[in-house]
C-alpha cells in the first residue's frame, strides 16, 4: 500500500500549499494520505476540502516538538482542528517562536548579517523558523546553502542560536488527545537513543497516552524499521508512515511510502472506524 502520513506544506517549512500536496498525493496514487505541518493546523481546513472534493482519504494532522534532551516531535492524527484546547497550545508556540525569530535575528546581527525582522515577512504562510532565516541570508548573499548556514550559525552550540520553546511530552500527548486525536511518536531513529533507552521511554510515554509509532521514515534503515515495527507491536500500539516529504526543502525525500499491508492493517482499521465512517 503506498500510503503517507508525515510531510509539510507551506504553512510550515514545506514548498507545496496544502492543496498541491494533496494532487500530488492522488496523482500517485497514494490510499492515505496526512499533512503534518510543524505546530500548525491552519492549512487544514483547505486540505480537508480539496481531499474530499477529488476523492483522497485524508486524515488531519500535525507535528508537534516536545521537550527533550534531543529531538523530540510527536504526530498527532484525526484531530478536531476546532478544538479550543489545541489551538490555545498551537498560539503559544506560535508566539513563542516569534519571540524566539527576533533573538536570532538580533545575534546574526551582531555578528555582522544585514537581517532585520522585517525579512521575514512573507516567508511563510504560518510557522517561520530557523530554514526560512537561513534562506533570506542565503539570497542576500550569506553562506553556501541553507544547511550550510543552518550548521554554522543556528545550530545548538553555535552563536546565532536560541532554544525553542517546547511543551513536556505529556502536555503535547494530553493536547492531541484532548482534541480527540492520536498521538504518535515521530522518527524514533532522530532520538539518537539506544534499543533499551528508546523502550523505556516509550513506555513512559504510553503511560501519558501514546497510540502509535512511526516506523516507516528515511532515517530509519529496513533493520532499524523491522526493530520498530517489532517494539511498536509489542507495546500493542499503532504502526504508521511517513515520508516527511518538504518539497525543494527535501529534495532527496519523495512523497509516498510503500508499506505491505499486513504491516498497517491495524492502522487502518483504525482510521477506517473512527474516521471514515463519521464522515
Amino acid at each position: 500500500m503506498l500510503l503517507d502520513l508525515h510531510c509539510h506544506s507551506t504553512f510550515s517549512d514545506g514548498t507545496l500549499s496544502p492543496k498541491q500536496l494533496v494532487k500530488k498525493a492522488k496523482n500517485l496514487g497514494i490510499k492515505m494520505f496526512s499533512i503534518t505541518d510543524h505546530d500548525t493546523i491552519n492549512g487544514q481546513d483547505e486540505a480537508i476540502k480539496f481531499a474530499n472534493k477529488i476523492g483522497l482519504k485524508y486524515i488531519a494532522g500535525v507535528e508537534i516538538n516536545a521537550e527533550f534532551p534531543t529531538l523530540m516531535d510527536v504526530l498527532g492524527y484525526n484531530i478536531d482542528i476546532n478544538n479550543d484546547y489545541l489551538r490555545t497550545i498551537l498560539e503559544i508556540i506560535y508566539n513563542k517562536r516569534i519571540e524566539r525569530n527576533k533573538l536570532m535575528i538580533n545575534l546574526l546581527k551582531k555578528e555582522g548579517f544585514k537581517i532585520d525582522i522585517e525579512d521575514l515577512e512573507g516567508v511563510s504562510l504560518n510557522t517561520i523558523g530557523r530554514p526560512h532565516i537561513a534562506r533570506i541570508l542565503l539570497k542576500k548573499g550569506y553562506g553556501t546553502s541553507v544547511s550550510q548556514i543552518i550548521e554554522t550559525y543556528l545550530t545548538r552550540g553555535k552563536k546565532c542560536y536560541i532554544e525553542r520553546f517546547k511543551f513536556s511530552p505529556k502536555k503535547t500527548i494530553q493536547a492531541i488527545k484532548k482534541a480527540g486525536g492520536i498521538a504518535v511518536l515521530a522518527h524514533p531513529k532522530k532520538l539518537r537513543l539506544s534499543n533499551i533507552q528508546l523502550e523505556l521511554l516509550i513506555n513512559e510515554l504510553k503511560d501519558y497516552g501514546l497510540d502509535g509509532v512511526e516506523c516507516f521514515h528515511y532515517s530509519s534503515d529496513p533493520h532499524y524499521t523491522n526493530f520498530l515495527i517489532d517494539l511498536t507491536r509489542k507495546n500493542g500500539l499503532l504502526v504508521t508512515a511517513g515520508s516527511d516529504f518538504h518539497g525543494s526543502n527535501k529534495p532527496y525525500v519523495s512523497l509516498g511510502v510503500y508499506v505491505e499491508n499486513f504491516v498497517i492493517q491495524d492502522t487502518i482499521n483504525y482510521f477506517v472506524t473512527n474516521y471514515y465512517k463519521k464522515s
